[in-house]
């Protein structure tokens, strides 16, 4: 730990995780090489967070659903390392969930290193605090990768679907039995919905491959309006969101929905093409998920 920030550290694998700003992911690097986005590259849109979903329940009576709550995702989080976890233990204050009247919710994350495969667990608890309000929610991981590398994820059921404003160049195609989304310079922020496999890979320029496993759902549990694997790209051509979401779950007053996300960073070998649809990349990706 220095300051607000706690780093974990597997050899060349490293995960920082700023508790002043949400507990927030801002490297997640192999060989000093980051997979994320930076603070100096998007000032609020950056590294690695968690929000509630659907995006719906954190609107306000008479409000928009923009921006996110700020005591999970913005916020100075408490916590310290636990030396007997062998885990950094993170956790927000107190937030309102604007469609459930009354009621509260903390969120709590630990960040647990896995040497035997070379990865770190980031598991996700979100618990109910209000005195007698139930509320239905699902968990939500956002990461924002660098504009230019190439997003997949193991191809699910159905079709994919896109926000109403999506610029026509965004396309999510199907090839090597994954879908995949070449990064592009669009005219104005699109997004695709999609269901996957339980897990989803971002290829990097700068040769890395970064994979991020949850447990799968299936399309009648994602959250209203929500999926189970979402893209985002952003009309600057600075970012793209890799979202995965896990189940829609009651969460009686008291109780908690915890989910376990574990993250992966590979180098990409030279000569490995980085064309979506590409067999080699996607027995890479099957390869790393196996490991």
């Amino acid at each position: 730990m220095d300051g607000g920030l706690y780093t974990l550290q597997l050899g060349d694998l490293k995960m920082v995780v700023d508790s002043t700003r949400g507990a927030r992911i801002t490297e997640f690097s192999l060989a000093g090489k980051n997979a994320l986005v930076l603070r100096e590259e998007s000032s609020s849109n950056y590294g690695s967070t968690y929000w509630p979903s659907p995006q719906s329940s954190w609107c306000a009576a008479g409000g928009g659903c923009w921006p996110p709550l700020a005591a999970i995702d913005m916020q100075a989080y408490t916590g310290a390392i636990d030396a007997a976890a062998n885990s950094i233990q993170l956790t927000s204050g107190e937030a309102p969930v604007g469609s459930f009247a009354g009621s509260a919710i903390v969120v709590s994350k630990q960040f647990s290193p896995v040497p035997e495969h070379g990865a770190v667990d980031v598991t996700y608890t979100l618990t109910n605090t209000s005195p007698d309000v139930s509320v239905t929610l699902a968990p939500w991981q956002i990461t924002r990768v660098a504009a230019g590398g190439l997003t997949f994820f193991g191809q699910g059921s159905g079709d994919v679907t896109y926000q109403a404003a999506t610029d026509p160049s965004f396309i999510v195609t199907d090839g090597a039995g994954d879908r995949w989304y070449q990064s592009a310079l669009v005219n104005h922020d699109s997004k695709a919905f999609a269901d996957g496999t339980g897990w989803i890979a971002q290829a990097t320029p700068q040769g890395l491959l970064f994979v991020a496993s949850s447990p799968d759902i299936q399309p009648a549990d994602a959250a209203p309006g929500e999926a189970e694997v979402e893209v985002f790209t952003n009309r600057d051509f600075i970012y793209v969101e890799i979202e995965q979401q896990g189940a829609l779950t009651p969460i009686a007053p008291g109780g908690s929905l915890t989910w376990t996300v574990r993250w992966k960073l590979r180098p990409v070998p030279p000569g490995t093409s980085m064309a979506a649809g590409d067999a080699g990349l996607a027995a890479l990706a099957t390869a790393v998920l196996a490991d």
